[in-house]
């Protein structure tokens, strides 16, 4: 793991330094919890002056780790520390709208692969061989001798659901999550239950709304053996997309562009393993729609400005040109 070895000499003289950690768009359990974790990291090594950041939401399935963070966690933070931490994302576009003035020290923690055009990082850690950046942060932990039981079940949470409750998970990541639960016993349970969605009444009625106009607006393209469902909503378009493949899709692309365009997209661990990777086909609409896209094999996701009917015909352009390979 690169930049391991320079992060460790910044921190060491750097204590008198302020920090701020920076998590992506509806930070999801896997950056605010690695942020939380590292948080704590910082507080222990005598950093007093420590913040995290959200650019413009939390998701409902990390809202219960913010009662686990030492510092303040603000949405859309002004950038006033010295040094600026940025967790599970190697682009700007999902930090907006938070902007990072020149002149400060920029540290990019991650798992996904590098894009073309990389934030212009200071000190980089990135290993694209773990299966979110939790695991990441727990390898910097072992190597700079931090071991915190509040940290590892932030960790945990944000293993769990990077990895969709470990279906996408690699030996790397039960080697990890061994040497947590061997330091710190926990219930998988009590994490499992951690990351569960904060919800209420009302918020469930819109998440049922949301989804019966998904369905009512769906269209199912049929390529070869697969089936490929399409559809739009004004929200909760990662859950649409779940919902489209429990009902029997190989692939559901759903689009969003009430304010901005948003794009989530989800296959089956099927073609996965053979090969497909939506994180790849989102980095491709990103320009396209003014904006960014990225994420992982079987969910991705991009975030722009316009132009979603070009970027769901892009989407599919590419996913059929994967399947005519696949066939």
């Amino acid at each position: 793991m690169k930049g391991k070895i320079k992060l460790r000499r910044f921190l060491e003289s750097s204590k008198d330094k302020s920090f701020l950690l920076l998590c992506h768009h509806n930070a999801d359990p896997d950056s605010l919890g690695s942020a939380i974790a590292f948080a704590h990291y910082l507080k222990s090594a005598g950093v007093e002056k420590v913040r995290i950041g959200v650019a413009q939401s939390v998701s409902s399935y990390a809202k219960r780790l913010l009662t686990f963070s030492p510092v303040p966690v603000e949405k859309n933070p002004s950038v006033e520390e010295d040094v600026v931490l940025i967790f599970d994302t190697s682009s700007l576009e999902q930090l907006e709208p938070i902007k990072i003035p020149e002149g400060k020290t920029v540290i990019v923690i991650d798992h996904h692969v590098e894009k073309d055009s990389p934030i212009r990082a200071d000190i980089t850690v990135v290993d694209s061989s773990r299966t979110s950046t939790a695991e990441v942060v727990w390898e910097l932990f072992k190597y700079l001798g931090f071991y915190n039981e509040t940290a590892v079940q932030a960790l945990l949470a944000g293993i769990v659901t990077d990895t969709a409750n470990f279906r996408f998970a690699n030996a790397k990541t039960f080697e990890a999550v061994s040497e947590m639960l061997e330091r710190f016993p926990f219930q998988m349970g009590e994490i499992f239950q951690l990351v569960a969605p904060v919800s209420d009444e009302n918020m469930d009625q819109a998440k049922r709304m949301a989804i019966l106009k998904a369905c009512q607006r769906l269209e199912i393209k049929k390529f070869r053996r697969y089936i490929i469902a399409v559809s739009k909503v004004s929200a909760y378009e990662s859950l649409a997309c779940k919902t489209f493949l429990s009902l029997g899709a190989d692939i559901a692309i759903v689009g969003s562009e009430k304010k901005d365009v948003r794009i989530s997209a989800r296959a089956r661990e099927g073609l996965v393993k053979k090969g497909l990777h939506l994180g790849r086909v989102m980095e491709k609409v990103g320009p396209l729609i003014e904006g960014s896209g990225g994420g992982h094999a079987g969910a991705a996701g991009a975030n722009g400005k316009k132009n979603l009917d070009e970027a769901i015909k892009l989407i599919l352009k590419e996913i059929e040109g994967f399947l005519k390979g696949v066939d």
